[in-house]
């Protein structure tokens, strides 16, 4: 996904249920989306949100933008939540000017959580989904076992390009990708759990997951899903603490390039600093702490 926090996970809850070949197949996914060395990436930019404020639009400018959006909306063709893909450099100057052992482990998992947290029940799932009369676990093993497949269908695909359109066909679909949303969101939960049930039993964690439940609003798995979790896909993103959350659920190392912060320390930022030399690495573009683009593929060098 683009400008947004979702990555797609290379390794899945219940370790000693999935085995390694899923991590692999995973890492080989996400490979086939990296920009290759030389030249410039192009990136895939998610559409602003109407209410986000914008560092680098006048309001003017903003609000013409809102009007067309507002016109695309009314039309008969399908929303995309990804724009298309668009030269880097033009993007600066537009902007700143099933039945497998794993896949029984993974469904059998929203039904072990629930049984033993009941405040899982609280869970809010997406906007795509209020209204529908699906039990909560039935939802959630439909989105663990529909990220499964979409994982699994991108790493069979042996080009770049075949899973660039791939992706591109993904986000046409707005019910499956709120589904991959909540997908994630419940491997989160999961890992989130996992630490906290070993940070209770004096085990070594993570310094990140000692700050997470060090807040107000997250001081166990269930404010962390009532006060942020629940938030996400609805009204709210990921603060900072949560990627390392991210990283840790799909096991993927998040190398995020901070344009704000250039010339500074914090220019790159790494999810998580000290993560296991066999994660996968994923590279971000980050405006500010909300929007990131993904570098997707490389075009001929160009200057400002």
């Amino acid at each position: 996904m683009s400008r947004g926090t979702m990555l797609q996970p290379g390794a899945w809850p219940g370790e000693s249920c999935a085995e390694k070949p899923a991590r692999e197949a995973g890492a080989a996914a996400l490979e086939g989306e990296k920009a290759v060395a030389g030249g410039q990436p192009r990136v895939a930019v998610r559409c602003p949100a109407e209410h986000e404020e914008d560092m680098y639009r006048a309001a003017d400018e903003i609000e013409k933008e809102k009007e067309l959006l507002i016109h695309e909306r009314g039309s008969s063709e399908p929303r995309l939540s990804v724009a298309p893909e668009m030269d880097i450099m033009d993007y600066c100057k537009k902007e700143w000017r099933g039945n497998t052992q794993k896949a029984t482990c993974m469904k059998k998992l929203p039904e072990k959580l629930i049984s033993k947290y009941s405040w899982i029940k609280q869970w809010k799932l997406g906007l795509k989904f209020e209204g529908k009369s699906e039990a909560l676990v039935d939802k959630i093993k439909e989105s663990l076992t529909l990220l499964r497949k979409k994982w699994t269908d991108l790493a069979e695909l042996r080009t770049a390009e075949a899973r660039q359109i791939a992706c591109d066909e993904l986000f046409t679909n707005e019910e499956e990708e709120y589904s991959l949303y909540e997908a994630v969101k419940f491997l989160m939960l999961n890992r989130a759990i996992e630490l906290y049930d070993d940070k209770e039993k004096g085990r070594e964690v993570p310094f990140f997951s000692v700050l997470l439940f060090a807040r107000d609003t997250s001081g166990d798995p269930g404010q962390l899903l009532r006060n942020h979790l629940n938030q996400v896909g609805h009204a709210g993103g990921l603060e900072q603490v949560e990627m390392f959350l991210l990283a840790y659920a799909v096991r993927h190392t998040i190398q995020v390039y901070r344009l704000s912060k250039y010339s500074t320390e914090e220019f790159i930022t790494v999810y998580p600093t000290d993560a296991p030399r066999d994660w996968p690495v994923v590279t971000l573009i980050a405006e500010d702490d909300r929007h990131y683009n993904i570098p997707v593929r490389v075009c001929e060098e160009t200057s400002l």
